[in-house]
């Protein structure tokens, strides 16, 4: 008598989609909050990763200290690894995110173990962004990548649209709007899968002129060759690639990932003048808080080029 082979169960695809090859035992469980988070709540593949790391060592905790979920584990647990203040607050929010899920998705009679602690202060730090020089160089280093145009071709709109890097990887034909078959606007959804419009500046409309005439339910950057040919790359990929260009163009990487391309059209907006309110909505935030850091980042750019002027 035939015995089929026996296999591993198949994971599933959401696994694929955040860009983890091979979920832990830990994590295994949490995928369908994984499917919520980026299906039900717009958040990018990521944030998700983000959020299920945290997820898998607070229930790793747990399991190896013996303890209920409440906040005296929280405290335990923060005691133990004495992270940073930012480091904390995602932490905590990750927790208060999947309780929520739990109580209010899942119908489950569970309490936020975080209610009680208190959220560390952490000092607002002004976002990092390539000068026009570094961007030359970059793209340099870009060129000579074996996907150079495909990547040349994303540092260039992240840089001239402020899109995220998942809204751009998102984008198919029928997103970009035209006006006498000239690109004019990129229609976005974003976070919480809210959509808007993005006006395109002349660095974005480049691109998309040289890319060729969009056709409707194709993506705009896919590989141009090889087995990927027609495929997406994920974010991550594409991280990975400016990592690599920036170090082999002798610049600070940190400096260079597709946010910071985001961060420099931000800074660049504000800087010219444009009003918070229209920057806010450009990006997609949803609070005028979040956009604001880019007025500070500016005024102390401006500071510092004052302070350069020789004393008499």
């Amino acid at each position: 008598m035939y015995n089929a082979p026996v296999t591993e169960p198949a994971i599933p695809v959401i696994w694929k989609t955040i860009g983890v090859k091979k979920p832990t035992e830990a994590l295994l469980p949490l995928a369908p909050y994984a499917e919520y988070l980026l299906l039900e709540r717009g958040y990018s593949p990521r944030g998700v990763r983000r959020y299920l790391q945290d997820l898998a060592l607070w229930l790793r905790f747990l399991k190896a200290q013996g303890l209920p979920p409440g906040p005296e584990a929280v405290r335990a647990l923060l005691l133990e690894e004495r992270w940073a203040p930012r480091r904390v607050q995602g932490f905590l929010a990750a927790l208060r995110s999947y309780y929520r899920y739990l109580a209010q998705v899942r119908g489950e009679a569970v309490e936020d173990p975080t209610e009680g602690i208190g959220r560390p202060k952490a000092g607002r730090r002004l976002p990092l962004h390539p000068s026009p020089e570094e961007l030359r160089r970059f793209l340099e280093a870009l060129s000579q990548e074996k996907e150079a145009r495909l990547l040349t071709s994303l540092a260039r709109f992240l840089y001239g649209t402020g899109l995220r890097i998942s809204e751009a990887l998102l984008l198919k034909g029928r997103n970009i709007l035209q006006e006498n078959g000239h690109p004019v606007a990129v229609r976005v959804v974003g976070k919480g899968n809210k959509e808007r419009l993005v006006p395109l500046s002349r660095t974005a409309q480049g691109v998309l002129l040289e890319l060729g005439p969009p056709q409707g339910n194709v993506n705009i950057f896919t590989f141009a060759q090889g087995k990927r040919r027609g495929r997406v790359p994920s974010a991550r990929y594409v991280e990975a690639r400016f990592r690599e260009a920036a170090i082999r163009a002798g610049l600070d990487p940190r400096r260079l990932t597709p946010h910071k391309l985001r961060h420099a059209y931000a800074t660049l907006l504000v800087e010219s003048g444009v009003e918070l309110d229209a920057v806010k909505d450009l990006l997609g935030h949803e609070s005028i808080a979040t956009t604001q850091i880019y007025l500070h980042a500016s005024r102390e750019r401006l500071k510092e080029a004052a302070s350069r002027l020789p004393d008499l």
